[in-house]
């Protein structure tokens, strides 16, 4: 498919969307969060406050700081020049956001908030209190080799992804969720891939919090349970949405887990990190994961080491953003027509929380402007599990 033939891409001008309230928003409230929970020095919360102006009713600017990222901002930024934050590109608009706030806070800069992250206090509050839920959770489930047990563990990890630190308001109330909110379910097609043969994985991050806890009990079943030799785990190399684990955050879950009163949780807890010591789980941090660049742009070595993987897990909404393009696919599009350049064979696990959806059908369409309530793509009620082989 060529790139003339791809759809446009959702843009923050477009009216009434969910795109459009992310920025108008969602983000001048995360800034006053930011102020909240950090103690920055006036300078500091000066530059802040003066990038929510610029955010409700400035232009887009460049950065102005000398790092290692710049050229590949200023690059994709340059073309927005003169236009307001809600009249670009989405996935852009909100990764560029979440660049500029480090910009803010002197993240890169020698000082005291060099290196420290803007959202920890809120992803230590999440990781310390998803623990119990999970632990419940984790005790009533049967952990062995089925497929019945992988599809437990794989419907855990999907609906995780319901709750991340920019929605907060809902709760994730049961360990499994009613099967009928699934769109597509290609659950037995990965089992059956899986038992082909010994799958080296490589697994795309999403959240702290639930979905953390959970994507590591998904981990482990596949190294116990299912053949994989090895995972490496593709975490930020700095803060990103919110929540998004970086290498830090997936150390202090894990140390939760260690430190469990519950011995199954502290079981769990050795065994991954055996497998982090003797390196069946390996942990990257690739930078272009915190550009605003899709994955139709993989640099080289990130193709490379998925090329040379023989599954690719993707959790989570702007994992499928960035895999389709964040564009106006029509939903009938099968997913293998907008990710046709992928390099592997891959599983998306996602919960619908952005007005983008690829592979339903015209019965399901039917069925959901029927029945669906009112911004049912943004509820994260409804769920997809994609598998595509190569």
């Amino acid at each position: 498919m060529t790139s003339l033939a791809l759809p446009p891409f959702i843009m923050t001008s477009d009216e009434n969307s969910f795109a459009r309230e992310t920025i108008a928003s969602r983000k001048p409230l995360i800034i006053d969060q930011v102020l909240i929970d950090n103690n920055y020095s006036a300078s500091l919360q000066e530059a802040l406050l003066h990038f929510k102006d610029e955010l409700v009713s400035g232009q887009i600017r460049l950065l102005e700081e000398e790092t290692e990222d710049r050229p590949i901002w200023d690059h994709d930024i340059r073309p927005w020049l003169g236009k307001t934050w809600l009249e670009i590109p989405w996935y852009l608009a909100e990764a560029y956001f979440f660049r500029r706030v480090l910009e803010a806070t002197g993240y890169f800069q020698p000082g005291p908030w060099q290196g420290y992250d803007p959202f920890n206090k809120l992803k230590e509050i999440e990781i310390k209190k998803a623990l119990p839920f999970f632990t419940q959770s984790y005790l009533q489930a049967e952990t062995h080799h089925s497929e019945e047990s992988f599809k437990n563990a794989l419907n855990n990890a999907l609906w995780g992804n319901q709750v991340d630190l920019s929605n907060l308001d809902k709760e994730f109330s049961s360990h499994t969720r009613p099967h009928g909110n699934l769109l597509r379910d290609d659950t037995s097609d990965a089992y059956e891939y899986l038992m082909q043969k010994p799958a080296k994985t490589v697994y795309f991050f999403d959240n702290v919090g639930k979905e953390l806890y959970f994507d590591l009990a998904l981990l482990d079943h596949l190294l116990q349970h299912e053949g994989v030799p090895a995972i490496t785990c593709l975490l930020k190399n700095q803060p990103f949405f919110v929540s998004d684990v970086m290498e830090k955050d997936f150390l202090s879950a894990l140390n939760q887990l260690l430190s469990s009163g519950e011995n199954r949780i502290q079981d769990l807890g050795l065994r991954l990190q055996t497998a982090l010591l003797e390196g069946s789980i390996q942990i990257e941090t690739p930078p272009f994961l915190t550009t605003g660049r899709m994955y139709r742009q993989l640099p080289d070595d990130l193709i490379t080491l998925l090329r040379d993987s023989d599954l690719t897990i993707l959790k989570g909404e702007v994992n499928y953003r960035r895999l389709v393009g964040d564009r106006h696919w029509e939903p009938t599009t099968p997913i293998g027509r907008a990710a046709v350049y992928f390099p592997s064979t891959f599983l998306s696990l996602r919960t619908i929380k952005a007005e983008l959806i690829l592979g339903l059908t015209q019965n399901q369409i039917g069925r959901l402007e029927r029945e669906a309530e009112p911004g049912w793509m943004i509820s994260g009620d409804w769920g997809l599990i994609t598998f595509l082989k190569k």
